[in-house]
Formats: C-alpha cells, sequence, structure tokens
C-alpha cells in the first residue's frame, strides 16, 4: 500500500514502488531485506522477500512516537492513521503500529515492515501543510 496517493489513483503500490520501498527502508534503517524472487499462486503473483530475524517485543506507541519524532520525523495523519514524514529527505512513513517496530533488548528500535514512500510535487506540497497545521 501506497502512504499517500491521490482519490483518483490506486492505492496499492506497483511492484516496482513496492521494491524501491523496500530499498528506501534499507537505506533509512540500516536494515538487510533482501528480494529474493515472485512465486504463483493460483494465478496471483507474490513477490517474496527476505529480512532478517529481530528478537524483542512491540514497542510501546510512546515509544515509536519518541523515535521517529526525535529524529527529526514530523507527524501527522492520513487515511485514519499516524504517519511521519522526513522535510529532508521528503520521505513519509506510515504503517507505524506496535506490530511493525520492535523494541530490542539493547533499548534500540527496529523498524520491521513500514510502509516508505518518496514525495514530490502536489502530495509532498499537502503533508508540508499537513505538519504545520
Amino acid at each position: 500500500m501506497l502512504v499517500m496517493y491521490r482519490m483518483d489513483e490506486e492505492e496499492r503500490a506497483s511492484p516496482i514502488a513496492y521494491l524501491e520501498r523496500w530499498q528506501l527502508h534499507n537505506e533509512l534503517f540500516g536494515d538487510n531485506v533482501e528480494f529474493l524472487g515472485v512465486l504463483e499462486d493460483h494465478g496471483v503473483f507474490r513477490m517474496v522477500i527476505q529480512q532478517k530475524a529481530i528478537e524483542g517485543k512491540p514497542a510501546t506507541l510512546h515509544e515509536i512516537n519518541h523515535f521517529f519524532t526525535h529524529s527529526g520525523w514530523k507527524r501527522f495523519f492520513t487515511h485514519d492513521e499516524v504517519a511521519y514524514f522526513d522535510p529532508e529527505r521528503q520521505v513519509v512513513i506510515s504503517d507505524t503500529h506496535r506490530g511493525n517496530i520492535i523494541l530490542m533488548a539493547d533499548g534500540l528500535l527496529a523498524p520491521i515492515d513500514l510502509r516508505v514512500q518518496p514525495l514530490s510535487g502536489a502530495l509532498l506540497d499537502y503533508v508540508v501543510k499537513a505538519c504545520r497545521d
């Protein structure tokens, strides 16, 4: 799923956008998610990725918010969920619920399955304004 999209657009990411999302996720969070291939399941194609296992427990909503806002991300709401915007990189992130951010034994947080999307044009303008409101 995309973080931001226009009302007349598909909300699901294309296969290329999905792979670009994981590449950006790797860059932003120092992860090493790998694309392994594509499987067909009853006429439906699925992309297969591999991500290292993370041991820990789900972070609290307070810990998640602190993690992002103290790293320069701006919090806003989109499609009835919390999202974060990095104004420097012009990137948005959503799907930041407790099951997608793990608190590890060393006290660090590990994002494991966030929606990451670079922005430009009118969508970027919209998010910049939303973060000021």
